[in-house]
C-alpha cells in the first residue's frame, strides 16, 4: 500500500501562509491578463518575462492554428481568473497592486510577447544551467533566494517551515536556486554513498555497453510520461544511462511513470548525473514519494476522483452532468491521464513549481495539483457547455479528456494562483488519501494483476558474455541472464545438456544436470514454440527425503519462466508473484520446482507452467499461479524437438 506525505500533515491547507503573486505578474502572463492579436481576436497568450527563458520552452500554441480546444476571449479569461481568486479568497489584482512590496512575491516585470527586435541587437541571455539543456538559462530575478533558510530549517527538522517557504516563494524557471534546491531537499546521510554507487555502476555500464544502444524498460511501459523537456543530445544520452542504471540497481520497480520526467528535469539543472541518481534514490527510499506498482497507479485515478467528489463537489457534479452518468467507474476514465496533465501538458514554469513542492511534500502534492486542474476545468466549462447529443459515451469521455488537456496546456491562471489553488484544498489529510488509496488498490488488485503483462521491448546489459544457444539469439540470452540475480551475471553459463546430442533419456539427463547449482532450461516444441525457465536451486534436492516428506516442491523466488514473442524476437518473462511490491510474499504460492526420476515440474499452482515426462519427448504447459504466467505454448500439450540446459554458477 502506498501512503503519501505522512511526515507533514496540513489538514487546513495552510491557507493563510500562501502569498501568491498577482495573476498578471506570473511568468507567462501579461499585466492585463490578455494579449490582442493583429486581427482583433482576443486569445489568452503566454509570454516570457525578460530575460527568463526562450519562447520555445512554453508549451502553448500561440497562433491558435490547429487548436481544437477552448477558444477564450479576454473577458472569459478575466472572469475565470476572478472566480478562482474569489473562491480562494485571494486579493483582487487592484488590491495586490496597493499591497506593500515586501508582502508580495514579485516575479519579473512582464513585457509583451510579440515585440520588435531592439535596434541595438538581441537582448543578452544568461548562461545555460547545464550542458544537458537546450534553452534553460540562469536569469535575473527579484524573487529572494531562500536556499540557506531552507537548508537551516531542514537541518533542524522544521519540515513544515520548509514546506511553507517553498509554497510561498514563486521562483521562475530561470532562478539560480534551481541549480541546488532539489538536491538540497534530497540530501541525507546516504547522499555520498548513492553518488559513489552510481559512479561505480556508470563505469561498469560504459565498459560493458561500449557504445551499443540500450533502451530502459520504462520506454516500453504503457501510459508512461516520456517528456524530457527538450534535453540536448548529450542530456538524452545521460538520461538513458541514468534510467538503465536505476533499473539495474532497483529491480523491485515494476511500474514508475514519474521517474522519466523527474530524471529529465533534474538533468536540466544538474550537470552531474550522479546527483540526479542520488535524488531519485532518495525518493525511492522515502515513503510517500514514488509509487512503483501498476495497481497503485491504477488506484490513484480513483483516489483523485473520490477527493474531487469530497472537496470540489461542484466540479464532480459538472463532470456527471457532462457525461450523463453517475457511475464512478465511467467518470474515472476522464481523469486517468492526470499524470500527463502535470508532466506533459502544463508549461514548464508550472511543472517546476509543482516539482518544487513535490520534493518537499511527496506524492500528495501531485494529487493536490491534479485536483486543481479538475477545479479549473469546472470554472472554464461552467458556461457554454458543448452539446453532447448524439455522441456515444466513449466519444463524450474522449471529448472531456481533450478538455482537460486543453485546460492544462492553456492554463488560465498564474503559477502562484495555481499553487494557491492546490494548497487551499481544505482538510485534505494524508490519512484520508492513504485510506482511499488502500481501498481502491484492494478493489483493483485482482483486475490489474490478471492483465497480460506488457511485452518486453528492451535490451538490457549484463556483466559478462551471454551464453551461446542453438535455440535463441544473443539478445534473448542477454535478456534471460539480466533477470537472474546480479551475483550470477559474472560468469557465462555453459551448456550442460542438449537433447539432440545427449539422447532422450532421463538417466542421461539427471547424470548431467543433477549436481548443477542453478540452471537455464530452453525448450523448442515440434510446432516451433520456444519457452523455458530459470531454476534457482539444484535439482539434486529431489533426493532429500526428509524435506520431500514435508513438500515435494522446493526453490526460491529468484526463479522465473518465459516464452518467446516471435514478433518482438524477445522473451516475455514471468517472475514470481511474490516479488511484486504490493503483495505479501508469505501469502503467495511457492511451487517452484519438483521432480522424480522420470519427470520434472517448474512453476505449479493451478496448472504446471512446465511439466516434462515420457523420457524427455513430451510435455504440458498451463497457467501457473506461482508466476502468474499464461500457457507458454499454444497447444498446451507439446512434443519436444530440442531441449538445452545451461549451468549457471557464481564467480566463487
Amino acid at each position: 500500500m502506498f501512503q503519501a506525505g505522512d511526515e507533514m500533515s496540513d489538514a487546513s491547507g495552510d491557507e493563510d501562509d500562501v502569498i501568491p503573486a498577482r495573476v498578471g505578474q506570473a511568468v507567462g502572463r501579461t499585466a492585463d491578463s490578455e494579449v490582442e492579436n493583429d486581427e482583433g481576436n482576443n486569445f489568452f497568450r503566454f509570454q516570457r518575462a525578460a530575460p527568463v527563458y526562450p519562447k520555445n520552452m512554453i508549451n502553448h500554441n500561440l497562433d491558435g492554428a490547429g487548436t481544437t480546444g477552448m477558444r477564450r476571449t479576454t473577458s472569459s479569461i478575466a472572469r475565470i481568473s476572478m472566480a478562482i481568486r474569489r473562491s480562494l479568497r485571494l486579493p483582487r489584482r487592484s488590491e495586490a497592486r496597493m499591497a506593500p512590496r515586501e508582502e508580495q512575491i514579485v516575479i519579473e516585470r512582464p513585457r509583451p510577447f510579440f515585440v520588435m527586435p531592439e535596434p541595438a541587437g538581441p537582448t543578452p541571455e544568461g548562461p545555460l544551467f547545464t550542458e544537458n539543456t537546450r534553452d534553460t538559462r540562469i536569469g535575473e530575478s527579484h524573487v529572494p533566494n531562500l536556499l540557506q533558510e531552507i537548508i537551516d530549517n531542514k537541518r533542524l527538522n522544521r519540515y513544515d517551515k520548509v514546506k511553507k517557504l517553498i509554497r510561498r516563494t514563486d521562483w521562475p524557471v530561470c532562478h539560480e536556486i534551481r541549480a541546488n534546491l532539489w538536491k538540497e531537499l534530497c540530501n541525507t546521510k546516504d547522499w555520498s554513498s548513492s553518488k559513489r554507487l552510481y559512479s561505480d555502476e556508470a563505469i561498469e555500464y560504459d565498459r560493458i555497453n561500449q557504445g551499443k544502444k540500450q533502451s530502459p524498460q520504462i520506454l516500453a511501459d504503457e501510459g508512461g510520461v516520456l517528456n524530457n523537456f527538450d534535453l540536448k543530445e548529450v542530456g538524452s544520452v545521460k538520461l538513458i544511462r541514468l534510467l538503465l542504471i536505476i533499473e539495474r540497481l532497483r529491480p523491485e520497480i515494476v511500474y514508475a511513470p514519474t521517474i522519466y520526467p523527474l530524471c529529465s528535469l533534474l538533468l536540466h539543472f544538474n550537470d552531474d548525473d550522479s546527483d540526479c541518481f542520488a535524488c531519485i534514490n532518495y525518493l525511492l527510499n522515502t515513503k510517500g514519494f514514488i509509487m512503483t506498482a501498476p495497481v497503485q497507479w491504477a488506484a490513484s485515478s480513483h483516489t483523485i476522483l473520490a477527493l474531487v467528489k469530497k472537496h470540489k463537489a461542484a466540479a464532480y457534479v459538472l463532470l456527471k452532468r457532462r457525461l450523463g452518468t453517475t457511475d464512478d467507474s465511467v467518470l474515472v476514465k476522464c481523469i486517468e491521464d492526470w499524470l500527463l496533465w502535470l508532466f506533459q501538458y502544463l508549461p514548464l514554469p508550472y511543472v517546476c513549481r509543482i516539482v518544487d513542492c513535490y520534493f518537499a511534500e511527496g506524492h500528495k502534492f501531485l494529487i493536490r495539483s491534479a485536483i486543481s486542474i479538475v477545479y479549473i476545468w469546472s470554472k472554464v466549462h461552467k458556461r457554454g457547455m458543448e452539446d453532447f447529443k448524439g455522441k456515444s459515451l466513449q466519444e463524450k469521455i474522449d471529448a472531456i479528456k481533450k478538455e482537460f488537456q486543453d485546460v492544462a496546456t492553456n492554463i488560465s491562471v498564474s503559477t502562484s494562483t495555481f499553487i494557491a489553488t492546490a494548497v487551499k484544498i481544505r482538510n485534505l489529510q494524508s490519512v484520508t488519501i492513504a485510506k482511499l488509496q488502500t481501498q481502491f488498490e484492494d478493489e483493483l488488485r485482482e483486475e490489474v494483476t490478471s492483465r497480460p503483462r506488457p511485452i518486453k521491448k528492451v535490451r538490457r546489459t549484463i556483466f559478462c558474455e551471454a551464453f551461446k544457444s542453438c535455440l535463441v539469439d544473443n539478445d534473448t540470452a542477454v535478456e534471460l541472464m539480466s533477470y537472474m540475480p546480479e551475483r550470477l551475471q559474472l560468469v557465462t553459463p555453459t551448456l550442460a545438456y542438449q537433447l539432440s546430442q545427449d539422447g532422450t533419456s532421463f538417466y542421461n539427463f539427471w547424470n548431467k544436470v543433477d549436481k548443477l547449482d542453478q540452471t537455464i532450461i530452453i525448450i523448442k516444441s515440434t510446432s516451433g514454440a520456444i519457452f523455458g525457465a530459470y531454476c534457482s536451486s539444484t535439482w539434486s534436492e529431489r533426493h532429500d527425503r526428509k524435506e520431500r516428506t514435508r513438500s515435494k516442491y522446493w526453490g526460491t523466488g529468484e526463479s522465473y519462466v518465459f516464452r518467446m514473442n516471435k514478433e518482438m524476437e524477445l522473451p516475455e518473462i514471468y517472475t514470481w508473484v511474490g516479488n511484486a511490491p504490493d503483495v505479501s510474499s508469505s501469502e503467495c504460492p511457492q511451487y517452484f520446482m519438483s521432480a522424480t526420476d522420470k519427470s520434472f515440474v517448474i512453476g505449479s499452482g493451478g496448472c504446471d507452467a512446465i511439466r516434462i515426462d515420457e523420457e524427455l519427448t513430451h510435455g504440458m504447459t498451463g497457467p501457473s499461479t506461482t508466476f502468474n504466467s499464461p500457457q507458454l505454448c499454444e497447444e498446451g500439450a507439446f512434443d519436444i524437438y530440442e531441449l538445452e540446459v545451461f549451468h549457471v554458477t557464481s564467480s566463487d
